[in-house]
Parts: C-alpha cells; structure tokens; sequence
C-alpha cells in the first residue's frame, strides 16, 4: 500500500517562521533589558535605548567597549572593566525561552 505524501520542505514557510522567531526573541530581549534597567535606575544615569542594546549584546556573549567616561556610573578603573564583563543571564534566558516556544509551535502546526 503506497500513500502520495507531498514531502517537500515549505522553505519560504520556514525562512519566515525563523525570521519572525528571532525577530521577536530579540524584541523581547530588549523590552526585558529595558525594563530590568528601568527598574534598577539605571535610567536616571544615561539613555535607556543604548544601555539595553548592551545588555542584549552581552546577553548573547557579544562584546561592549564603552567609551567615553564610566564614572558616570560610579565604578573607576578596573572596576568599570569588570562591569562590561557581565552577562545578563536573564535577557538571555528570556530570548531563549521565547525562540525555543515559537519554534516548537510552528513544528506543532507542520504537523
């Protein structure tokens, strides 16, 4: 007994599905890291929309380089080195966590 299953990939389904993911991981990345800097002041100290560009970059294991004077945060020297280095780990783990639930929704839709 044969059945005629189309098997082939949708690829332009997918392309989109993958797009769309990321794209709202990142979204949402960015509304978390605004918020947690909100939330922490930090706001009062710079421009919010640079600051959670950072901290997405840093959630990610990217690298910032700020320049300019980090005193403005109250850390001098090696101090504010080391502040750069962090990882937040929750702006991660909600990009994350929002990717992996999309994705695992459309394959649930592919059937």
């Amino acid at each position: 007994m044969s059945t005629n299953r189309d098997t082939s990939v949708p690829w332009s389904t997918a392309l989109l599905t993958a797009v769309a993911a990321v794209s709202w991981s990142f979204l949402a990345m960015s509304a978390t890291a605004a918020l947690a800097l909100h939330l922490l002041g930090a706001d009062a100290a710079g421009s919010l929309g640079p600051m959670s560009a950072a901290a997405v970059v840093l959630s990610v294991n990217g690298r910032v380089v700020p320049s300019g004077n980090a005193g403005i945060l109250g850390l001098e020297g090696a101090r504010a080195e080391a502040a750069v280095d962090i990882a937040p780990l929750g702006v991660g783990l909600v990009g994350a966590l929002l990717l992996a639930w999309i994705f695992l929704r459309s394959l649930r839709s592919a059937g």
